[in-house]
């Protein structure tokens, strides 16, 4: 039985209960095994792990899928302290771990014995991995047509098990080999696997038109969005695919799932027209009033301070409420509207409600977009499969931002790593 030691990696770090790691004696190999347990991001790539040997020179290992390698025989060869350093890759990005020392205790060494083979380089066990892959996938594919006409006996796929009955289906051969993209901008190029089904989320936040701080001489009306497109193409804008989602009202802020439809509403809209419940609040020093206030609670508004990325409003700025003599502006108090322009306000509640009611019938009402404690969920339509293409794959959306995951291209990888 072979012996088995776990190794943690955790942000920057590499964690082993063993201090220091005990990897037998000089010139013994095939009996030590690693186990690594990713946290965190380490779960998202693709890792090498580099075998310092305390002489020689450094040997490269691919974690694979199971999460286990064996100790390489270059790392064991010689007695004295090594060194094990992992790193962590995927689309533009590599980490680095902190190292993990090991101990190879001497021994007087055999003679007589058949030198054992090298470790093959990374590029060598990438294209082994994906060679492995391949004559599987061939492997189904040649049992299919020997039995096409005897559908029963065909064997049934079952991606949880690895039998001699039941082989594996494409995409779990892919969701095995090749590490995740998960990517978020507008656009977003990527390298899946060609035909691999992607993931892609759109999201936007209310805009304003206009320019400048809202006032009520510089009034910004307060937008949203009815549809979202979202844009797959391939390399030099070919294999174009639009797609345009229908979303059930108008949304100020949200996400929308381009495959599934399903949409996340994430900022709500309220509209004043002078009807609501306004008082005067609060006194300052000088015994002025203070605030015209909304006692009742917006519903779904988030429950807490104000805060700028809160809310904004079509006439007022963002007020900080904290600094309550010389404050001017609106806010959304612990989910209650508050508003103050100038100075101070008359104590006259009636005339506020009748400007408001004014503005509302000319067109132009004060509006205030708020995030929302708790996502409400609708369906869009017109969501429909992105199948990838092969190569470089550009999506954009004509809303803020686009997310995409889907499974990387292991040929890209290998050639991205041989420059």
């Amino acid at each position: 039985m072979k012996n088995n030691h776990e190794i943690i990696l955790k942000q920057y770090a590499a964690y082993c209960k063993e201090q220091p790691l005990y990897l037998g004696t000089a010139g013994s190999y095939g009996m030590e095994m690693l186990t690594i347990i990713r946290e965190g991001v380490w779960a998202e790539y693709d890792i090498l792990a580099t075998f310092h040997p305390p002489v020689g020179a450094a040997v490269q290992v691919r974690i694979g899928a199971n999460n286990q390698i064996g100790v390489p025989i270059e790392a064991t060869a010689e007695k004295g302290m090594g060194e094990i350093v992992f790193a962590g890759y995927k689309e533009g990005v590599r980490q680095i771990a902190v190292g993990v020392l090991y101990k190879v205790a001497p021994s007087s060494g055999a003679s007589g014995t058949e030198p054992a083979e090298p470790t093959p380089d990374v590029v060598q066990q990438i294209l082994s991995a994906a060679r492995n892959a391949e004559e599987i996938a061939k492997s189904v594919r040649a049992d299919a047509e020997k039995i096409k006409e005897r559908l029963d006996e065909i064997p049934k796929i079952d991606d949880t098990a690895i039998t001699t009955t039941s082989p594996w289906s494409s995409k779990q051969i892919v969701d095995t080999l090749c590490p995740p993209i998960e990517e978020t901008g507008n656009p977003v190029v990527c390298y899946p696997v060609a035909g691999y089904p992607l993931g892609v989320k759109a999201s936007w936040e209310p805009t304003q038109e206009g320019s400048g701080e809202p006032s009520p001489d510089n009034v910004r009306p307060i937008k949203g969005r009815d549809s979202v497109k979202v844009e797959r193409c391939g390399e030099n804008l070919a294999n174009i695919n639009q797609i345009t989602l229908a979303l059930p009202s108008i949304i100020y802020g949200g996400e929308v799932d381009a495959v599934s439809g399903e949409v996340a509403e994430t900022w709500g809209l309220v509209t004043l027209d002078g009807a609501e419940k306004w008082t005067v609040s609060g006194k300052l020093l000088d015994n002025k009033t203070d605030w015209y206030y909304v006692s009742s609670k917006i519903p779904n508004a988030v429950n807490a301070a104000p805060q700028k990325n809160n809310e904004i409003c079509s006439h007022y700025p963002h007020a900080d409420v904290a600094n309550t003599n010389t404050v001017q502006g609106c806010a959304i108090v612990w989910g209650c509207i508050r508003v103050r322009w100038g100075d101070t306000i008359p104590d006259d509640t009636d005339a506020w409600k009748a400007y408001l009611a004014a503005q509302y019938a000319a067109g132009t009402p004060v509006q205030i977009a708020y995030k929302l404690a708790k996502p409400v969920p609708f369906t869009a339509t017109g969501a429909q499969p992105i199948p990838a293409l092969a190569g470089a794959n550009t999506v954009l959306t004509d809303a803020d931002s686009v997310s995409v995951s889907g499974r990387a291209d292991l040929i890209h990888i290998i050639k991205t790593q041989e420059k």
